[in-house]
């Protein structure tokens, strides 16, 4: 039996010696080589950046003599004093520091007990970011802006890195400047504007933040690449008709008079093909992606096919039935031929993008009955020198 207590007895001689020796380990710690306990220092040091500040933060202190803190920075020129006081309660320290610039800091934090004792430094280094950092950042792009409806489709790319959102203004119909109240997110490659007007340019700006970030920074505003596009005004420009055939009450003049009706229009009832009408803008600086030819419902039947060519060069309105074989015809920068069909009251022109051009021309090529008629052209881009 003695020796089954003698092991009995080592066994719990260990025990205790064990017990003592992970009581001690809590505290070493916190135990100098000098041999007096010192205070917990401020653990699991971490931090979050912002705009010209820091967002610092670390774990509320176990150890009951601790009663503030210090945190240096700048080599220890600036400091900030915490009174744990004021996070009772709480297990995580937050303290801001602002008023900083937009280079790498050092933060050193410093516990103290009651009677003055200091706690082992921890520190962190990490930058700001401000200006020099949303510089790196591509704001998002505009592809294009055109009227629809009643708004203004804007097309863009998607948001780019740390991007949050974009914000748009512009300028109405009623010559108002509108902030859009939605913003747009990184996920969305396009926006409308209500009641935007044509000719203008809007304004755009993005927001960023990065990933472990506390502030969004708001990019300067910046106008679009170009203004929206809609209806021309075609205001001092002219169009030229194939020599005599145009009725003496129905010239070319009345294609741009804003009425879409028979006494307004431009008739020909000659039977001779192609008839071919000239419009000119007399402007270098036009962008024009689509033109819109009115002829009116009661007079359907009167063209049987359609091209347009839209170019820099003056299209000769006299150029015969050969026209196609000749400069500036075979050279125009687009061209597209429509026929057309019975109940066709409209014929719309849509090139596939913006062509800086000055002259459109329109050739007629048959008839369905009495000859060819526009009650209305109208024309659609923008101006590239416009505001």
């Amino acid at each position: 039996m003695k020796p089954k207590i003698y092991i009995m007895a080592m066994s719990l001689l260990c025990l205790v010696v064990a017990s003592c020796k992970d009581q001690k380990d809590i505290y070493q710690e916190w135990v100098k080589k000098g041999g007096y306990v010192y205070p917990e220092k401020a653990n699991d040091l971490g931090f979050m950046r912002g705009y010209d500040r820091m967002l610092l933060q670390w774990q509320y202190p176990k150890d009951p003599s601790v009663t503030h803190a210090t945190i240096y920075w700048t080599n220890r020129t600036d400091s900030m004093n915490v009174d744990y006081k004021d996070y009772a309660g709480k297990d995580t320290v937050s303290l801001i520091i602002d008023n900083l610039t937009e280079h790498a800091y050092t933060f050193e934090v410093v516990n103290y007990d009651r009677e003055g004792n200091t706690s082992m430094v921890s520190e962190i280094t990490a930058t700001p970011y401000a200006e020099n950092w949303l510089a790196t950042h591509a704001e998002r792009e505009i592809y294009s802006a055109e009227i629809v409806d009643d708004h203004a489709l804007v097309k863009t790319g998607f948001g780019t890195d740390e991007m949050v959102k974009t914000q748009y203004r512009y300028v109405n119909a009623e010559g108002d400047t509108v902030y859009l109240d939605k913003t747009q997110d990184t996920k969305t490659a396009s926006v409308e504007l209500p009641g935007a007007a044509p000719g203008k340019r809007f304004q755009f700006r993005s927001a960023f933040c990065p990933t472990n970030g506390i502030d969004t920074i708001w990019n300067s505003w910046r106008s679009s690449p170009t203004p929206i596009a809609g209806k021309l005004d075609p205001d001092g420009w002219t169009a030229t008709a194939t020599t005599g055939i145009t009725l003496g009450a129905y010239p070319t003049s009345n294609i741009f008079d804003g009425h879409y009706d028979i006494k307004h229009a431009w008739w020909s009832n000659n039977k001779t093909y192609p008839k071919i009408v000239v419009i000119d803008t007399h402007k270098d600086s036009y962008m024009i992606n689509k033109i819109a030819v009115y002829q009116g419902s009661a007079y359907t039947y009167r063209s049987g096919g359609v091209v347009f060519y839209f170019g820099n060069e003056p299209f000769n309105p006299d150029a015969g039935a050969n026209y196609a074989e000749t400069a500036p015809f075979k050279n125009a920068l687009f061209s597209k031929s429509i026929t057309l069909y019975w109940g066709t009251s409209t014929i719309w022109c849509v090139a596939p993008t913006f062509y800086n051009c000055r002259y459109i021309a329109i050739v007629f090529t048959s008839t369905k009955r009495n000859g060819s008629v526009i009650f209305e052209a109208e024309t659609y881009g923008y101006d590239s020198k416009g505001n």
